[in-house]
């Protein structure tokens, strides 16, 4: 009788041992989820205010728990529906002035590059504003003239402390802070770091 009882005590603590390895990877996985979680999210691109930098249904990484650098990528608060999100690019920071004059971006009185705009894009997308409005392009700008001071939106000379000025790439039809004025840091969810799709456009930010 104790060889067969032995034989089961063996086979229990196999089970005990297989069960308990079951339950500490699935722990694993689960804390690592919830972490990753905290610092990571996953999002999808609507619409085509970031265009050509990113396009509508692109899916992208976004760091939850970082800094926030000139010209980042953003996820933000939508400021007109509390259950969306939009994407723009950060191009004020605190405390600075910012201003377009014929296409050419001021900040604190320097003129500034956007590598991220692309002149054969800018070209078609006022083409595009032609046809679609009836307005005549010729001598338009592909980002309108402005300074904070004098948009509606803002009224005030600099970028006020704990917000940022931001702008979709695509300015003929983003909605960003030229309309609806400077974003709170708390409602900025994170920075883009990476696209993982379309598979043949992935890219880093």
């Amino acid at each position: 009788m104790s060889k067969p009882q032995s034989n089961q005590w063996q086979l229990l603590r196999r089970v005990l041992r297989w069960l308990g390895t079951v339950v500490l990877i699935m722990a694993v996985v689960f804390g690592v989820k919830m972490v990753l979680g905290l610092f990571l999210s996953n999002d999808q691109v609507s619409g085509n205010s970031m265009q050509p930098t990113l396009k509508n249904g692109d899916r992208l990484v976004v760091v939850t728990q970082t800094s926030i650098k000139r010209n980042a990528i953003v996820t933000l608060k939508s400021p007109m529906q509390a259950d969306e999100q939009y994407i723009k690019r950060v191009i004020g920071l605190p405390g600075d002035t910012v201003s377009v004059k014929n296409d050419q971006l001021y900040i604190n009185g320097k003129r500034t590059a956007q590598p991220y705009l692309k002149t054969s894009f800018m070209v078609k997308s006022l083409q595009l504003s032609e046809v679609q409005n009836g307005a005549v392009t010729s001598g338009q700008h592909f980002t309108p003239n402005f300074s904070l001071a004098t948009l509606k939106a803002t009224q005030t000379a600099r970028v006020p402390k704990g917000s940022y000025f931001v702008l979709g790439d695509n300015r003929p039809v983003s909605y960003d802070s030229r309309k609806f004025g400077f974003v709170k840091r708390s409602d900025i969810y994170g920075v883009v770091k990476w696209r993982y799709w379309p598979l043949n456009q992935m890219k880093t930010f």
